[in-house]
């Protein structure tokens, strides 16, 4: 249904958007709270899964109601289910 009426799927199956410029910014949307947050590891709920990021000074410049961004230097960002 999503194709048919053009409308993103992120936005029609409330899928995060995870967006990764270098490794010094992360913008995260459709976020449900945060579960853990230290310079080194910050871990974020999703609809049906976490994001880890793991790095060295993180620290999340912008919390909004759905919409995250964080920076630092990244090591790793992943999905878990």
């Amino acid at each position: 249904m999503a194709d048919t009426m053009r409308i993103p799927k992120d936005v029609a199956m409330d899928l995060p958007r995870v967006s990764v410029c270098g490794d010094r910014e992360i913008f995260i949307e459709n976020h449900k709270g945060l579960l853990e947050y230290t310079d080194t590891d910050i871990r974020i709920r999703m609809r049906d899964g976490i994001i880890h990021i793991s790095g060295d000074g993180l620290r999340i410049i912008v919390m909004e109601y759905e919409r995250m961004v964080i920076d630092g230097r990244f090591r790793c960002v992943e999905y878990e289910k």
